[in-house]
């Protein structure tokens, strides 16, 4: 008998001891203030999402599109770069913005939008369809060096300015989803507007869009930065922004906006507990009740656990590189997905805080999507069991016998499973290994170094067997993540894969590249009984291949600190999705006010 040591999450009373020893140190991020001139009850102060620990990054690069820049995803870039629009994901409703409205022609191959009057950048110069012309053909023009520039690469013919405030977008092919999915939706992966009479003539794969002096980075949102480094990023409102000369909608009631660094879960808990921090980082399920029973103005989603979190649209996931051997091999990856058992990962990782799945599509869209047949396909696989005998019949037929030790091997040597693990993902990774170990294999942890981002180069180039992920992007429908398993996602080793999220390198061009090119061609609807049949074939597709492993829903535990700031969205008031990370924050920071 293999004994394995579980590192499971700590308990409620851990947590809240170690709390009470830390919440009495000062908070350096909170007393940081350069230049305070704002009261505390104005001013909302954030941290990046649990993705970015440690200092601030890329303080001196506002290029939103270099690729590795985190400065648009992060909740103070969102104040100043708005969107054409913003979807409410709990609702489906979209919301205008800089655009009032867009409209498709018969075949989806041109899409007309009109935009708002009025609206002005930072500096005073007009917003209009040059910038919006600029900004999507200079993506299409730099690609693959530019973040997002293959989707436009791929799609996008060109831009023209039927007037000042009318662009016409034509695309490559039908594209019924395309403005929705890039310019519209309010997630993370969605594209704003740059002023073209600033960057008209720079190089954009060299321009760090960053001289406080000269007012860069430039936007048409209601604040501006006016200081930037690795302990602190500063934004100030500007009381002459267009939303508010124009009568769109009232100026935020924050002054001042200031995101700074956060160290991770018990740093996080320390912030909040010390009125620090208004929102950013999530915490664990155990952290968050610590933190709450020391502050009772921290708040989630939901007023009651374990499930506190609101969906994200994405799911945990194993990655295999489909790539390389033996993950190339689908008696492999179907072992290795029977050996898991995901009710205990959710219970040991994440405190039952998030379900078990075994598809690829959000709770957003679950609810309708998994139809009787679908249901159907998935109790036809039956993937989410754990069953040992299957892993013995699908690893013996990949060739593989137990040595000595119990473990899995070939040709002498010992099947290792080396699971790489972004920090904040770090609790799947102990649970999941002890899993693996009981059925043979020679699991390894592999936990990125905080503050790393080589797990996004090496995922992306291929330089990896297995990764903890997620799998993003079935907001409404079920294309949105099954188009991420086509084989032109599928890049050689050693060139970048076009999408993080769809980096499995998997390729079946004979029967699911034809699957999703008809879908892609359709609207995503339960009403057509062929865009229906085709959601379903491939996934049939995908669970008998398995070229990922679902987890568990992300449902994470965001939190919001009602000390100072009051309206913050949840179960009672679904205003917006909550995740700080995506472009609908703006629509948070314009919706809260101060408690006095």
């Amino acid at each position: 008998m293999v004994r394995v040591r579980l590192r499971v999450p700590v308990t409620l009373l851990l947590v809240a001891a170690v709390l009470l020893l830390t919440a009495c140190q000062p908070a350096q991020p909170g007393g940081a203030i350069q230049g305070a001139t704002v009261d505390r009850s104005r001013t909302l102060i954030i941290t990046p999402w649990s993705d970015t620990t440690g200092p601030l990054r890329n303080p001196d690069n506002w290029h939103i599109y270099q690729s590795g820049n985190q400065n648009l995803r992060h909740m103070g870039g969102k104040t100043v770069f708005e969107a054409l629009m913003y979807t409410n994901l709990n609702t489906g409703e979209e919301i205008p913005w800089q655009a009032e409205s867009y409209e498709y022609n018969d075949d989806y191959t041109a899409i007309t939008v009109k935009l708002r009057q009025g609206i002005e950048w930072s500096d005073g110069e007009p917003f209009g369809c040059r910038d919006v012309k600029f900004t999507l053909e200079m993506l299409r023009d730099n690609a693959p060096e530019l973040s997002y520039s293959f989707i436009y690469s791929d799609w996008l013919q060109g831009v023209e300015c039927v007037d000042e405030l009318t662009p016409v977008i034509t695309l490559t092919r039908p594209g019924p989803r395309w403005f929705r999915d890039n310019l519209a939706l309010g997630h993370e992966n969605h594209q704003v507007m740059l002023p073209a009479h600033i960057w008209e003539d720079k190089d954009p794969n060299e321009f760090t869009n960053f001289d406080l002096e000269q007012g860069w980075p430039v936007g048409t949102g209601p604040y501006k930065l006016v200081s930037s480094s690795a302990q602190q990023m500063v934004f100030e409102r500007r009381d002459d922004w267009w939303g508010a000369k124009t009568g769109f909608m009232d100026l935020p009631a924050p002054e001042r906006v200031i995101v700074v660094p956060v160290g991770g879960d018990e740093s996080m808990a320390q912030l909040l507990i010390a009125n620090d921090v208004d929102s950013g980082h999530p915490l664990l399920p155990g952290t968050f009740a610590a933190a709450t029973s020391r502050n009772p103005n921290i708040q989630s989603w939901n007023h009651e656990g374990p499930i506190w979190g609101a969906p994200d649209g994405c799911g945990y996931n194993l990655v295999f590189n489909n790539d390389k051997e033996p993950w190339d091999n689908r008696d492999v990856r179907l072992a290795i997905n029977y050996a898991l058992d995901r009710a205990e990962i959710s219970m040991l990782g994440y405190e039952n805080a998030n379900y078990p799945v075994v598809v690829p599509y959000s709770a957003y869209m679950s609810g309708r999507w998994l139809t009787p047949e679908a249901q159907a396909t998935i109790d036809k696989y039956d993937r989410n069991k754990t069953d040992l005998g299957l892993v013995d019949e699908h690893m013996t037929a990949a060739g593989f016998a137990k040595n000595g030790d119990g473990l899995w091997a070939r040709d002498g040597e010992a099947l290792r499973v080396p699971l790489r693990t972004p920090q904040w993902l770090a609790p799947l990774a102990p649970v999941v290994a002890a899993q693996l170990k009981r059925a043979g294999f020679d699991a390894v942890e592999l936990l990125e170094p905080e503050g790393s981002s080589a797990w996004v180069d090496d995922i992306n180039l291929g330089n990896f067997d297995t990764m903890f992920l997620v799998h993003c992007g079935s907001l409404s429908e079920p294309y949105e993540t099954l188009k991420d398993l086509h084989s032109r996602y599928a890049a050689p080793i050693g060139e970048t894969c076009p999408s993080i999220i769809a980096c499995t390198r998997y390729r079946n061009a004979e029967e699911y590249d034809p699957l999703i090119e008809e879908m892609e061609s359709m609207p995503g609807s339960l009403d057509n009984p062929r865009y229906v049949e085709l959601a379903n074939q491939a996934l049939d597709i995908y669970l008998r291949d398995m070229p990922e492993i679902m987890l568990l829903e992300e449902l994470h535990v965001v939190v919001f600190n009602e000390t100072y700031w009051t309206g913050w969205p949840g179960i009672d008031n679904p205003y917006v999705a909550p995740y700080p990370c995506w472009e609908a924050w703006n629509l948070i920071v314009h919706e809260i006010q101060p408690v006095q």
